[in-house]
């Protein structure tokens, strides 16, 4: 073999290995991967989770909302990674899913679910009644909810069947193929929303709202966790691999879209999931028979939010997309790691919180929330807050036994689990850990550093933080931040060292699972609090729709809208597929432009069975004919046609000698789709001493101004490459 022959063929083997789509040997494909979805969509008319609020109700639905699955098999070994579309989830929802596919070889050992902690998502079924708590806010007193906590055995059931349906089609998905992990940082999207309680870590005091990221030995970046991890996950299709998916963890609050959008959402996650979903499917030229998942987990996000600078769910989008390009970027790395014999194992426990000792002190048998979590947070106070009986920072000027300086509120006993279950999974070279609840940065690299201690001599890289996962047991703060009393700080439920028993608990399980020793044995406890599916279903819905209201010619990012009578609070929606289709002509046939599986259409449904659709049309709709398609469980509904034309929305604007074509900024609340500040690409007119010159770019943001003593853009001379216009004459000298 001649040098440059051997050279060529190190290139090939190169890129094959790394490309999107790559040629592999059945033989070597020893791990088994699947990926599969279910809706989790709701009713309209609920609450909101999360902000726990009479002012969060969802009249309608912005995003749909999903049970995501990742499933790896190796040999005998099986895990199932879930993400959902929710705020919070319960141990015992989980449980009774798992027991639907439990001869599928799945137990709640085996299942890692977490929330991508939306607070868009409902409420309602959660097995212990505190979470489905909704309390009333100044404006919206007569509505709230805080006696008749039960979870709704309708909603339940929904929910229950429907994870165990997402959780079986990934296993339906099962087929050879090879994973691979990749990471990289994501910076300037997520701040610290309790700056001053993650300061104490290092001995640094201020109240709350007085400190800065500076005061932080390691400045901005030590004071969020920017850590973006993946597992890529690619199976064997007709001889080469076909990326399928990923799974990814990174900690942000789901609280960038407020209450005030009445409408279910994914929030900044479901930008995040569709976009990667849509790239890899296009990176790896996916047929459309196979699913592609983005099953996204929240991390270590308890005081990570990016919900303070950014509002919308436009805004949502933004960081959604960032957090996209982030993902993909490690994706790509993963691809050149790739492994058709990733290490696989696991080990489970349930704790009991039950006073047990800490190196630093015992925690409590009692949960309490304190005065402090009163207040809410920094996206959103409550009417405590407003009535000025709740503050950041309220506490006892001494400690009073495991509670340490907190004010003691509401002793939850009985109303929230006392025992919490955890794992550690080894995949490959990472070690995944569920942190059952919402853990700050700062208890996040306290596990990491307990976890890494007793697994990095035997070849794990990093830890990897499955956040909000299995169940729900409301903030872990460090022993330090604890005693700021911050509204994490007062959510810790078991005192000031109950994050120790996180901590303790997972590098245990890490340390067995590397030196192969089992267990720990579980505490025997019922996470159900006697919830359970019954045979309740939400029902077929109407059997016709009329229409009430027909669209009217539209111009680009304005709205248009369609309504109808049909059954009430949504129930004519179909499961896991459209419900409203926006369609183009195109010849003699019609051709989907958008659906409300996607993030450009909103519908809402009343309790009188009114429906009102309303789609944002995007800069680069074709100009043309469409129509409105409802395709319900029993009838299918069609619009009038109407047009879309382009529009004069452009604001020119110079700077020193160079044009910008400014777009419209989206209004919040009112506008729900992302839209560049600036476009990128077209043609400029200018007037120069009288004559006309045109400068295109083809996807540039600047225009080079021409020199000249008068120069003017007419209106409608600047255009985009869509064909937007400015409306407006700009006088540049």
């Amino acid at each position: 073999m001649t040098a440059r022959r051997a050279a060529m063929l190190v290139a090939c083997v190169a890129l094959l290995s790394s490309a999107e789509g790559y040629a592999a040997g059945a033989a070597e494909a020893r791990v088994y991967v699947g990926v599969g979805r279910a809706d989790i969509t709701p009713l309209t008319g609920g609450y909101k989770g999360g902000w726990a609020c009479s002012c969060a109700q969802a009249l309608g639905q912005h995003t749909r909302l999903y049970a995501r699955v990742v499933v790896i098999k190796e040999g005998r070994r099986k895990i199932a990674l879930v993400a959902e579309d929710l705020s919070f989830l319960g141990a015992g929802m989980v449980r009774d899913a798992v027991a639907i596919v439990k001869r599928r070889g799945f137990s709640e050992r085996n299942v890692i679910d977490s929330a991508t902690h939306t607070h868009g998502s409902q409420t309602g079924f959660m097995n212990f009644g505190t979470y489905n708590s909704v309390l009333p806010k100044s404006g919206h007193l007569t509505k709230f909810n805080i006696t008749n906590t039960a979870a709704d055995p309708t909603l339940y059931s929904f929910m229950v069947r429907q994870l165990a349906k997402a959780i079986a089609r990934a296993d339906d998905d099962l087929a050879p193929g090879a994973v691979g992990w990749g990471h990289t940082d994501l910076l300037g999207v997520t701040q610290n929303r309790s700056l001053e309680a993650h300061l104490a870590n290092y001995g640094i005091k201020e109240p709350p709202g007085t400190g800065n990221v500076n005061q932080d030995p390691g400045g901005y970046r030590d004071t969020i966790d920017p850590s973006v991890d993946v597992l890529r996950v690619d199976r064997l299709r007709h001889g080469r691999r076909v990326p399928v998916g990923m799974y990814s963890a990174f900690a942000d609050h789901g609280t960038v879209v407020k209450p005030t959008f009445s409408y279910f959402t994914a929030d900044h996650q479901g930008a995040a999931e569709r976009v990667v979903e849509a790239t890899v499917r296009r990176a790896g030229h996916v047929p459309r028979s196979q699913d592609v998942v983005n099953a996204f987990a929240d991390s270590d996000a308890g005081d990570m939010t990016a919900g303070i600078v950014h509002n919308g769910p436009a805004q949502a989008e933004w960081v959604g997309r960032r957090e996209a390009d982030a993902m993909m970027k490690a994706w790509r790395a993963a691809g050149r790691s790739m492994t058709a014999h990733p290490a696989l194992d696991l080990r489970w426990t349930r704790v009991c919180m039950c006073g047990q000792g800490t190196s630093d002190g015992a925690t409590d048998s009692t949960p309490v929330i304190g005065q402090a979590a009163g207040a809410g947070s920094e996206e959103l106070r409550t009417i405590f807050y407003d009535e000025g009986l709740a503050r950041e920072g309220d506490m006892l000027p001494a400690d009073v036994g495991p509670q340490g300086d907190k004010v003691q509120s509401v002793r939850e006993s009985g109303n929230v689990p006392q025992a919490i279950p955890m794992a550690a999974v080894r995949l490959g070279n990472r070690m995944i850990v569920s942190i059952p609840g919402e853990a700050t940065v700062g208890v996040g690299k306290m596990v990491r550093r307990a976890v890494i201690a007793v697994s990095g001599g035997a070849g794990i890289a990093r830890v990897v933080i499955a956040g909000y996962a299995d169940e729900y047991l409301s903030y872990w703060t460090t022993p330090a931040e604890y005693e700021r009393q911050h509204y994490e700080g007062g959510f810790t439920l078991y005192g000031r060292t109950a994050s120790l028993v996180l901590r303790d608990t997972l590098a245990e399980l890490a340390r067995r699972l590397v030196t192969g020793k089992p267990a720990p044995a579980p505490y025997a406890y019922d996470p159900n609090e006697g919830v359970h599916p019954t045979g309740a279903g939400y029902g077929l819905g109407a059997k016709k729709g009329k229409a009430s209201m027909q669209p009217k010619p539209v111009v680009r990012l304005g709205h248009v809208a369609f309504g109808w009578h049909g059954g009430a609070d949504g129930v004519d929606r179909p499961v896991d597929r459209p419900f409203v289709t926006v369609q183009r002509r195109a010849g003699r046939r019609w051709r989907r432009v958008a659906d409300d599986l996607g993030m450009q259409i909103v519908w809402s449904s009343d309790s009188n069975g009114g429906y009102l659709a309303r789609w944002e049309v995007p800069l680069s709709a074709r100009r043309g004919r469409y129509r409105f398609l409802v395709t319900a469980k029993r009838y299918r509904l069609t619009s009038r046609t109407f047009r879309v034309r382009a529009a004069a929305l452009i604001h020119a604007v110079a700077r020193g000698g160079r044009l910008l074509l400014r777009y419209p900024h989206a209004v919040i609340d009112q506008d729900w789709t992302y839209r560049p500040s600036f476009a990128a690409g077209g043609a400029v007119t200018f007037l120069v001493d009288g004559r006309r010159f045109v400068v295109h770019e083809s996807r540039a943001r600047m225009f080079a101004i021409p020199a000249g003593a008068h120069v003017v853009v007419p209106a409608g001379g600047a255009r985009d490459r869509y064909g937007n216009t400015n409306a407006a004459r700009l006088v540049i000298r």
